[in-house]
């Protein structure tokens, strides 16, 4: 009995992996959740959807055009497609009321998605984007409250944006002498005027990045051979930018990359292997550590009475000063360094801030500056409702920056609106559900990724009201409509005023930062920064037509959604 057991121990060995593979397999290819629409043929396919998203993506570089594309396809606003093998499929939801629903009014059934999570845990392990929406990610968000109020954005942020929006112009306004009627590069100077700003407004020092850029334009203007063709590309001197904006820049590609890989937890480790990651993520975490403890070594010795007088000049300035009155009021010891929880959570919600209002800024003034060069009308009227609102401005004298943010120019307000619209920086929103829900009468199980499509210009499909959640139906009129009847492909700002001109925000919904408790919290920081850098371009510069190969509109898919090609050709005003 024993030599039979052990003569037939092959075959059961080779029957057994013959199961595992066959298992193994199965598993690899899509199983759909019931109930709700797919792709028949990629259900079929290993690859399932991919194939098509990858064979696009090599053309657009824009994944969220195609992903939402197949909603389309399937005539349906929820579908399910499936993005990698050994993977469950992934449901999108297209349709933009429910999606602003989800956002607002359904964060107990919708919640930050584990593949965000992973993509920044890796890197800010502490910072409230990567935390729930429950009372750690609550108190958390409460205790950086005022970091971007209005108090601060007036007292603190204002003059630094001016000054450094001032900066920019006369960056440009050296190049632009430069290139002597030619196109030039100009996302590196966003770049780096963004980055400057936002690590004054975090850190409270000053990179000079834009000066340094400048001096060396002026430096190397008369050296500098330019093509003989008008309407070639001028040689710039290439921006040096600083060394934490570089760092800032490489920290965005890699969770750009793990966000966009089929296989997110290799791409991750692999990435995390290199020795420039380990470089980068080694200066990170010694130069911010010692900003966060050279601030505490200052403010340590205060009373608690002496600390409730200190201003708030920066973000690191704010997390440490209310750490430590916390700490007073605990009976804690504060003339020693924060433990290291405490560090921690400092210091990835700052540099949490940093990343996000460096490439949010860069990103949205560079598409708005390619929607004035490609609607020269668009710009005309833009400039004149400037000058008409701002009268020195006509005189060659830049208005002040209260005057900037004070004054209602409903066309400017337009203008901004319809950019951020056109632009859709952010083209998918992920979340996760934690419950078994239904968006619009669709069965969605627990522990299902979800694609949200927050674009505003996609007309919606024909969905039954009494089909809709119970919030949706009651906020329907929160907005004069959602779709513009003759179609919203064109950019338009007009769509945004109303019969006796004036703005109305209220026109269409505006999820540019999302929406609900997770909204960026840096929204009115970003706006500001928008509007004082789009006026004083506009009346500083006249933006002439590109030639063909640098007029591109077309983006690519990085952190946000950015141009491919972002050139200017300037005309001084």
């Amino acid at each position: 009995m024993d030599i039979l057991s052990l003569n037939h121990l092959p075959s059961i060995g080779i029957g057994l992996l013959a199961f595992i593979l066959y298992y193994g397999f199965k598993r690899a290819y899509p199983s759909p959740y019931p109930g709700i629409p797919y792709n028949a043929a990629s259900a079929r396919r290993f690859w399932g959807d991919s194939t098509g998203l990858l064979e696009d993506i090599k053309i657009t570089q824009d994944p969220a055009k195609y992903i939402f594309q197949q909603s389309r396809n399937l005539n349906s606003p929820v579908i399910q497609m499936f993005l990698a093998p050994f993977s469950n499929p992934t449901v999108i939801i297209d349709d933009v009321r429910e999606v602003k629903d989800i956002l607002s009014n359904r964060t107990h059934e919708f919640d930050r998605a584990p593949r965000t999570q992973d993509a920044y845990r890796s890197l800010l392990p502490h910072c409230s984007l990567v935390k729930l929406t429950g009372p750690e990610f609550k108190n958390q968000r409460r205790f950086w409250e005022g970091v971007t109020g209005t108090p601060f954005l007036r007292r603190v942020a204002e003059p630094k944006m001016y000054r450094c929006a001032l900066g920019l112009i006369d960056l440009l306004r050296a190049q632009a002498k430069m290139a002597g009627g030619r196109p030039f590069y100009c996302f590196d100077d966003f770049d780096v005027a963004a980055f400057e700003l936002i690590w004054e407004l975090v850190f409270g020092t000053n990179v000079d990045g834009i000066k340094s850029a400048r001096n060396k334009v002026l430096s190397a203007t008369s050296d500098t051979v330019q093509p003989p063709s008008i309407d070639s590309a001028a040689q710039i001197p290439v921006i040096q930018k600083p060394d934490m904006c570089e760092a800032v820049s490489f920290f965005i590609s890699t969770v750009a990359k793990s966000l966009q890989s089929v296989s997110q937890k290799w791409s991750l480790w692999y990435l995390r292997q290199q020795p420039v990651y380990k470089w980068k993520l080694a200066f990170k975490e010694s130069t911010v550590d010692g900003l966060i403890e050279g601030t505490r070594a200052k403010l340590a010795g205060l009373s608690e009475d002496q600390l409730m007088e200190v201003e708030e000049t920066s973000a690191v300035v704010t997390g440490v000063r209310r750490q430590l009155l916390a700490q007073i009021r605990q009976g804690q010891p504060v003339n020693v360094p924060f433990p290291a929880l405490v560090q921690a959570e400092i210091h990835d919600e700052l540099f949490m801030i940093l990343v996000a209002g460096h490439e949010t800024k860069a990103v949205l003034l560079s598409w708005a500056v390619k929607f004035l060069i490609a609607n020269p009308e668009k710009q005309e009227k833009l400039r004149k409702a400037l000058v008409d609102a701002l009268p020195k401005s006509s005189n060659g004298e830049q208005p002040s920056s209260k005057a900037i943010m004070s004054t209602s120019i409903p066309y400017l307000e337009a203008y901004m609106e319809e950019s951020m619209r056109a632009a859709n920086t952010s083209p998918r929103l992920v979340r996760r559900t934690t419950t078994d829900t239904q968006v619009l009468g669709y069965p969605i199980p627990k522990g299902v990724t979800v694609l949200l499509n927050p674009y505003i210009g996609t007309q919606p499909l024909d969905i039954p009201e009494h089909m809709r959640s119970e919030t949706s139906r009651s906020s329907k009129g929160n907005f004069e409509s959602y779709w513009d009847v003759n179609g919203m492909d064109e950019f338009h700002p007009e769509r945004w005023l109303v019969e006796d001109g004036s703005f109305n925000p209220r026109e269409f919904p505006r999820l540019g930062f999302s929406a609900g408790p997770r909204m960026c919290y840096g929204r009115n920081l970003a706006l500001m920064e928008f509007r004082l850098n789009l006026v004083l371009l506009v009346l500083n510069f006249k933006f002439e037509p590109l030639p063909k190969g640098l007029d591109s509109m077309e983006s690519q898919q990085r952190l946000f959604r950015m141009p491919r090609q972002c050139y200017v050709r300037l005309s001084p005003l």
